[in-house]
């Protein structure tokens, strides 16, 4: 039901009708107008038409009835009281200032009253009423509901006072020459900020890394104490509903699926997304389209309209960006990720209420709003200003307008909120769906509004809102503060020059230009310091004593200061005190600074609590006697401290709750960060001493038994990892790929060796089966003295004499009772990502195999996928994280959604110590590295490759053992060929259509090696000299990662060939190209590649360096990395080792290719070609 009269004014209005409702018609009144009887109002000079339907015949049935007319005259304000109302509002700046926001000021009404100038009735000569009803009373109920009508209408618009005596009292205001008052109060239009880009940015995407949402405050106090209750445009208190609405959102989850849901696949989280959404790595771009009335018209990936355009369209497109999994940013387009980056955004903005609506309005007159970030708050402004830097150019498309960036943004993310708000909405508030202006807020739909009843809606809305955006203004407002010790004053005063010099409210209101949009100000500013109002008018300076002063700095201040009214304090005000509790520990006794004194100090230690005011610490006893006398705003010698009476409850609980005991995770993290539990730690020099010891490295001399010579930042990881063993801490190396991870933990194993820890314990390295051979051929190589064990096999046993045992993943889930049965030293894992998943049996058996020291190896990087990382650190340095739920909670979730930079760093101070991560890239580093990395990698055969081999071993060299010359030697190169076939897949060699992954151990450590370039969104070439090769891979690595794998080779057009140079080489989407030996021997130019894996040789190193050197050349900025797989145990690895080590025999390859190997007598030949040593 509709409340009339719900101002002063309108309360005025109505109550000057009941001196003369003679027959107390006034109440029936209201029951018609609120029935919506009487229709077609209209205003003309001093006159009022209207229709009203009568009781009986609405809602009609039948033919339709003719209604009632009504007509209202009121009295007109003569020329001369025209002249005089005019006078008093030019005379008073702040009667023109509530006027300016539709507010009638009392002090007007009551100087026209005693001039006699009267604008509310107060007898029937006054005015004059009729209605066509055959009622006899006056007012009849037509004639009353027209006049609860005007009562509404006057509510919202206090000018309409004025008008319906026929006084334009908006022209009067306008002959001040002071500027239109329209445009004082105007609503934003479309077209007016979907304007065309004034000019092109260079974009710095650096700065995305600096967006720091964790600084996002909540505002839901702040706007609920800006924005007033009742407002004028809704029947009930729709600030409340905006309440309801705002704490609702608050809880929207940060993201719609289950990280690991109890299933018997497992799957992870990109995984889970895949599954849902299906793979969006290849996408070329993300574009919004929309229309002139906001609404998201297309959604597109450059190729194909996303999204069913449907009533939810929004909601699936804020949950689809709000599930991308941080994991799988690094891959995708530059629009995608934005449109991610604008998603957190979002969703931080609804979870601290920093969303405000906004109204706008098409050249249709349709109003439309929509909800922005609330940019008054300068921490959200600034994020938004970093978010606008970087804005790809075609993200939003209206029209054919390239919009500004700032636009662009604020479009997506209100798309976005609107999606959010779709999908988020609280029950309790259905039963208002059906009203026009709770849709007109919460659903995106637009509404025009040209009823007498409804057509001031709209300015009323944007009054309401327009104190959220006192921020936008051309000029700033000041409240400059003078402290007179304990006296303090308080002056307006404005800057219009960008904030360099400050002028008085005086002359500021001499600027016609800004007068009235000031005056709207400081009408909105009178209402939270009522005292303002009087010094509008005379231009006095406000005086308050610190007891009246307090309740205008503690809380009315920091409302001004969040909608844009800049405050300006006296130096005593500017550094307020607060409480702060402090821990000084120290020893009970003297310690030795070992790792012995660390394990058992958490039973050493004294506790010293206090409450720290600046510098000034107190005890426990002493803070509680101060907060007897002082609360609030108080003055302690020279400064100004605040005790809070809710920050001061939460301290004293704290008080009652404080820990004397510290376990050795906290110890360590409160020594790496200075606080525990948002506490600041103080510690005593013994254990300033022993933690510095633990925490500094220096560097260890490399074992004189490793056949290798280390790098310089290689030789400081070896020595990190020894130390941490020696400290008993565990260890993530999560060197970028290509940097000598395996090399720096042999080193150390070789270190421990020769210590002796390996006298009476073993080592225990875990891998991937696919990298075995690896480990195994690193070890021989630069470790010849560590006694090497290959647990592997179908029937394998424990050795009795071994330093290192070598397994894979599958085997130590298998035999964990039977690994557990040595006493192992060390654990080292490779490819750490296998035990990312916490719940999966094979990370729990790893976890379960007892060691005393742990070591983790991973080139993945960890940062966006922390809960994948806590799953490794919790192998290697038990619970220091706490539990999962814990450290999604204390980590992942504020720094991978909300980007808390402060959580990072505290993140990054507790676990430098125990992951080292080095990137090609880092100064350090690059100079120290060749310009071409190389690595061969060698890949054990199928068994299915394996028995493939050896019979075409065997077949063959029976005839090559039974014939002579150029038959021999076609034999020969027959054989060769068809082993390097059948190494490469036996589909290559059978020449069968159906071919899979598992078939080859080629194309299995080709998926890793890939999965791994991959993960840093990195670009590769794969050589092969086989087309048909080509082709298999093309399809099987197009089946693995659902994308489009290109293949180049010699039967190409120019243009096809073109066309996929140039997409390899531009589009960020193309990242794996095949390349035939043949067709990429000249000409071409395929720098953007970093990555060079030649899946077969030709042990030609002249061809091969020719084929390295299509991503090596001159523009490559930066180091290549060269993969060579060998199939291990076979030919391929022999010869390697052969051309390795006879310069002469290389250089013999270079002249005659293969026909060397045509030399050889049967016996090296057969020695040559038959399996040896493979796993």
């Amino acid at each position: 039901m509709t409340i009339y009269g719900r101002t002063w004014w309108g309360k005025k209005w109505l109550q000057s009708f009941d001196g003369i409702d003679y027959d107390n018609r006034l109440p029936r009144g209201r029951t018609c107008a609120n029935t919506g009887r009487a229709f077609g109002i209209k205003i003309n000079g001093h006159i009022v038409t209207a229709k009203v339907h009568s009781s009986g015949s609405y809602p009609y049935r039948g033919s339709k009835p003719q209604p009632y007319k009504v007509k209202i005259i009121l009295n007109e304000l003569s020329s001369s009281e025209q002249q005089t109302i005019r006078q008093i509002i030019e005379t008073s700046p702040a009667i023109l200032a509530k006027l300016i926001n539709r507010q009638l000021s009392a002090s007007l009404f009551d100087k026209l009253n005693d001039l006699g100038i009267k604008l509310f009735p107060s007898n029937w000569q006054e005015m004059n009423a009729s209605c066509s009803c055959p009622d006899w009373a006056m007012p009849c109920k037509h004639i009353a509901a027209v006049i609860y009508l005007i009562a509404a209408e006057i509510d919202k618009n206090p000018f309409m006072i004025f008008n319906i005596h026929n006084c334009n009292l908006s022209a009067l205001i306008d002959d001040f020459g002071n500027g239109k008052l329209e445009n004082a109060q105007n609503i934003l239009k479309i077209d007016d900020i979907f304007k065309a880009c004034s000019k092109i940015r260079i974009h710095n995407q650096a700065i995305l890394n600096d967006i720091d949402l964790s600084t996002i405050p909540n505002l839901f106090g702040c706007i609920s104490s800006i924005l007033t209750d009742n407002p004028l445009f809704f029947e009930k208190n729709f600030h409340n509903i905006l309440q309801i609405a705002y704490k609702h959102w608050q809880k929207y989850p940060a993201g719609r699926l289950v990280y690991y849901p109890a299933s018997k696949k497992e799957l992870s989280e990109e995984e889970l997304f895949i599954k849902r959404w299906g793979n969006i790595e290849n996408w070329q771009t993300f574009q919004l389209f929309i229309d002139d009335q906001h609404y998201l018209t297309q959604v597109s990936n450059g190729t194909t309209n996303l999204f069913r355009l449907s009533g939810n369209v929004l909601r699936d497109v804020a949950r689809f960006l709000n599930d991308i999994p941080s994991s799988l940013l690094h891959k995708l387009n530059p629009e995608l990720r934005f449109m991610h980056m604008i998603s957190q955004f979002a969703h931080m903005l609804m979870e601290k209420s920093a969303l405000i609506p906004q109204v706008l309005q098409n050249k249709r007159g349709e109003v439309i709003i929509r909800w922005i970030p609330a940019l008054f708050n300068e921490s959200v402004k600034e994020i938004h200003s970093k978010i606008s830097s970087i804005c790809p150019p075609l993200l939003i498309k209206y029209q054919e307008i390239v919009m500004e960036p700032e636009e662009q943004v604020n479009v997506a993310i209100s798309l976005i909120l609107l999606g959010y708000i779709e999908d988020n909405f609280p029950a309790s508030l259905d039963k208002h769906r059906d009203k026009s202006i709770f849709e007109l807020f919460f659903t995106g739909r637009s509404y025009k509004f040209t009823e007498f009843s409804n057509k001031e809606i709209p300015q009323a809305i944007n009054l309401w809102l327009s104190r959220l955006y006192l921020a936008d203004k051309p000029y700033k407002l000041y409240l400059m503060i003078k402290d007179h010790h304990e006296k303090f004053e308080l002056e307006v005063q404005l800057s219009l020059d960008d904030e360099k010099s400050f002028i008085k409210l005086e002359k500021a209101l001499s600027n016609q230009n800004v007068k009235l949009s000031i005056l709207s100000d400081l009408a909105l500013l009178s209402e939270y310091i009522p005292e303002l109002e009087k010094s509008i008018d005379d231009n006095s300076t406000l005086s308050f004593n610190l007891d009246n002063f307090a309740p205008l700095f503690l809380h009315i201040l920091p409302v001004l200061r969040a909608i844009g009214i800049k405050v300006i304090l006296p130096k005593s005000l500017q550094k307020i005190l607060k409480p702060q509790l402090s821990l000084n520990l120290s020893t009970k006794d003297k310690i030795k600074e070992d790792r012995e004194s660390f394990l058992t100090l958490e039973n050493l230690l004294k506790f010293d609590w206090k409450v720290a005011i600046g510098d000034k610490k107190l005890s426990v006893t002493e803070f509680k006697k101060l907060l007897k006398d002082s609360r609030g705003l108080v003055r302690i010698v020279d400064q100004y401290v605040l005790l809070d009476d809710k920050e001061v409850e939460a301290l004293l609980k704290k008080l009652d709750k404080l820990p004397d005991y510290l376990s050795q995770a906290e110890l360590m993290q409160a020594a790496l960060t200075g606080e525990v539990n948002e506490t600041k730690v103080a510690f005593d020099q013994q254990l300033t001493s022993l933690f510095n010891k633990l925490n500094t490295y220096t560097p260890v001399t490399t074992p004189n038994n490793l056949i290798a010579q280390l790098r310089p930042y290689q030789e400081r990881g070896f020595s990190w990892l020894v130390q941490n063993i020696e400290n008993g801490f565990g260890s993530i190396i999560a060197d970028d790929m290509g940097l000598g991870k395996t090399l720096q933990v042999i080193a150390a194993i070789l270190c421990c060796k020769n210590t002796g820890f390996l006298d009476r314990d073993r080592v225990l390295v875990v891998a991937p089966t696919s990298i075995l051979s690896n480990w195994q051929r690193e070890m021989e190589r630069f470790a010849p003295e560590l006694k090497l064990f290959v647990y592997h096999g179908q029937n394998r046993e424990l050795a009795s004499d071994y330093d290192v045992a070598l397994t894979s993943y599958g085997l130590a889930r298998r035999d964990k009772k039977e690994l557990n049965k040595i006493r192992w030293f060390l654990l080292v894992i490779d490819e750490a990502q296998n035990i990312k998943n916490p719940n999966t049996e094979q990370t729990k058996a790893i976890k379960t195999i007892a060691a005393k020291h742990k070591i983790a190896m991973s080139g993945t990087p960890v940062e966006n996928r922390l809960l994948e990382y806590w799953s490794i650190f919790d192998f290697i340095n038990k619970s220091y994280l706490g539990t999962p739920k814990q450290f999604k909670s204390s980590f992942a979730t504020p720094i991978e959604k909300a980007r808390d930079k402060t959580c990072l760093e505290r993140f990054m101070k507790i676990t430098s110590p125990f992951m080292l991560r080095r990137l090609k890239s880092d100064k350090s580093i690059i100079q120290d590295l060749p310009d071409k990395i190389e690595n061969n990698r060698y890949c054990s055969l199928t068994s299915e490759q394996t028995a493939l081999y050896q019979k075409v071993v065997d077949t063959t060299m029976e005839k090559i053992e039974k014939s002579e010359g150029i038959e021999r030697k076609g034999l020969i190169f027959k054989l060769i060929n068809a082993l390097k076939q059948i190494c490469n897949h036996p589909s290559q060699f059978g020449k069968k259509k159906r071919a899979s992954i598992e078939q080859s151990g080629k194309m299995q450590m080709l998926e890793e090696i890939l999965i791994s370039i991959g993960e840093v969104a990195e670009k590769s070439l794969i050589f092969t000299q086989y087309t048909e090769m080509g082709e298999i891979i093309a399809r099987l690595l197009e089946e693995r990662f659902e994308s489009e794998v290109p293949f180049l080779h010699g039967g190409l057009s120019r243009k096809a060939r073109d066309t996929m140079i140039n997409d390899f080489q531009n589009l960020f989407q193309s990242n794996i190209l095949i390349v035939s030996l043949k067709a990429g021997g000249t000409g071409l130019n395929l720098t953007a590649a970093n990555h060079v894996i030649h899946y077969d040789l030709w042990w030609n190193p002249a061809v091969e360096a020719q084929a390295t050197d299509r991503a090596y050349r001159i523009g490559q900025e930066r180091n290549v990395m060269v993969y060579r797989l060998l199939s291990t145990g076979t030919f391929e690895e022999r010869i390697d080792e052969m051309i390795q080590s006879k310069k002469e025999l290389a250089n013999l390859t270079i002249s005659s290719g293969e026909s060397w190997i045509t030399e050889f007598n049967n016996d090296q030949l057969r020695d040559l070609v038959n399996i040896k040593n493979a796993l």
